[in-house]
């Protein structure tokens, strides 16, 4: 699995965000955001510098902390990262898929889309939705067997999420069976071996993926 950042603020202002506590292009005190992630003064500072370097706040004296608002140069510079790194990860991948493996995500890819069509709320698949993304999107990475890679990775999956937050249709049910239906076709590549068909499967799912949250 993809390696995090191991700080404690860092993740919760994600979380923060995820749940609505803050909100993509807020701006806020020091002492406001603090409250919001449960944090003293010593690690907020620590967390704030570690946001800022990465580009995810703006900090100005006598304004106070401004959290990033995903214009379509970010949205499009992440998709451009993400797809260098799984394409790559995908292709060596496909050199070592097994039939179980296979067998294990079609059930699981299917179950999900059943989950999504029966549910009345998004609330009730949005986690499980999530972490099943991950898993399948971090088979790619961590073939890889690079921590440096990992933790990179793990950075642009929250930031993709975040972007998704831009438009909620992008994670509405619609979407999302079709974000899985995608994943079933560069699944199908697999099976046969087809390392380009699968590859191109890849980047065609990301693509769709990048309109859905620009246009839906």
């Amino acid at each position: 699995m993809a390696i995090g950042i191991e700080n404690a603020g860092y993740n919760a202002f994600f979380e923060a965000l995820l749940e609505g506590r803050l909100r993509l292009g807020q701006t806020l005190t020091q002492e406001q955001m603090a409250v919001v992630l449960g944090l003293s003064l010593s690690p907020m500072r620590e967390t704030t510098t570690l946001l800022e370097a990465e580009g995810m706040i703006t900090i100005r004296r006598k304004v106070g902390i401004t959290i990033f608002y995903p214009d379509f140069k970010f949205v499009g510079n992440t998709f451009q990262l993400r797809g260098l790194l799984e394409r790559e990860g995908l292709r060596k991948f496909s050199r070592m898929v097994t039939k179980p493996w296979i067998e294990a995500q079609r059930a699981a890819h299917h179950e999900i889309i059943g989950v999504v069509r029966a549910a009345s709320d998004q609330a009730i698949y949005r986690d499980r939705m999530r972490a099943h993304e991950r898993q399948f999107h971090e088979t790619f990475i961590d073939v890889y067997e690079n921590d440096q890679v990992s933790t990179i990775y793990a950075r642009l999956t929250q930031k993709m999420y975040i972007i998704r937050l831009h438009n909620m249709e992008a994670v509405g049910p619609a979407a999302s069976v079709l974000s899985m239906q995608e994943h079933l076709a560069i699944i199908d590549a697999l099976a046969e071996r087809n390392t380009d068909a699968a590859v191109e499967a890849l980047e065609r799912h990301l693509q769709k993926v990048l309109h859905r949250v620009m246009t839906t």
